[in-house]
């Protein structure tokens, strides 16, 4: 009879092999926790100590550009962004929603960035989840992103 040895592979490690699952998630999770900005978007008065003084609270400028209230579009899904006058922004892309806090920053509405859901609604463009910053001519609001190119427009609401 020949001498068969039988080749047999050894079980993985279990152990091991969550513990790369787990370091995995977390490298996963470590960038968006480094995107948090300190400060909760429904209390925008909980800034953090660093924040700068220099920019304009919303009530400093308001005479010169006020915001405040709720600026509408027609599109599918009605986006819209509502400015109150604390200072908290809420809002909807037509299909996530918005909800972070603005200034006034000279001329322009300062948006603070803002995690949303990335939900998938058919039909709807969703380019005002990549809102960074807004100018105000008459009725219109003209919404830009972080490189400062128009995206779309709101219509002041009656």
């Amino acid at each position: 009879m020949p001498n068969h040895t039988t080749l047999r592979t050894p079980a993985p490690a279990r152990p091991a092999s969550r513990l790369a699952l787990g370091l995995a998630a977390l490298a996963l999770t470590l960038p968006l926790a480094a995107c948090d900005t300190g400060v909760d978007p429904r209390n925008p008065d909980s800034s953090s100590p660093t924040e700068s003084s220099e920019t304009a609270s919303p009530g400093e400028e308001a005479s010169d550009l006020d915001p405040t209230g709720r600026w509408t579009s027609p599109e599918k899904g009605d986006p819209f962004l509502e400015f109150a006058e604390d200072g908290s922004l809420e809002g909807s892309d037509g299909c996530n929603a918005i909800v972070t806090s603005w200034k006034v920053e000279g001329d322009e509405i300062a948006i603070d960035s803002f995690m949303t859901t990335q939900k998938a609604c058919a039909g709807v463009d969703t380019w005002l989840s990549k809102a960074s910053t807004a100018t105000i001519e008459g009725d219109v609001m003209k919404v830009k992103d972080s490189n400062g190119k128009v995206i779309g427009g709101l219509e002041k609401e009656d």
